[in-house]
């Protein structure tokens, strides 16, 4: 009974050069994967302009009550 390592190279054997590059690049991603790719921060204001966010009162309080509704817990659901 073969390895796993023996069986899978002697399956990347079979397969056409262009195709034995592309398990080895996967295989080298599965070894060394990222641990969170880069992202840069998008460009934007600092977070302190959201302090100067004017609303109606009424759309503030609907906000309000959104954000209630999501956090309320009915046990009879």
């Amino acid at each position: 009974m073969a390895t796993i390592a023996e069986e899978l190279s002697s399956l990347v054997a079979q397969l056409p050069p262009r195709e034995q590059e592309r398990v080895l690049s996967f295989a080298r991603e599965l070894a060394h994967p990222h641990a969170f790719p880069h992202s840069p921060l998008p460009p934007g204001s600092p977070p302190d302009s959201l302090l100067r966010i004017q609303l109606d009162p009424e759309v503030g309080e609907a906000m309000e009550q959104a954000l209630a509704d999501c956090e309320r817990i009915d046990a009879d659901e």
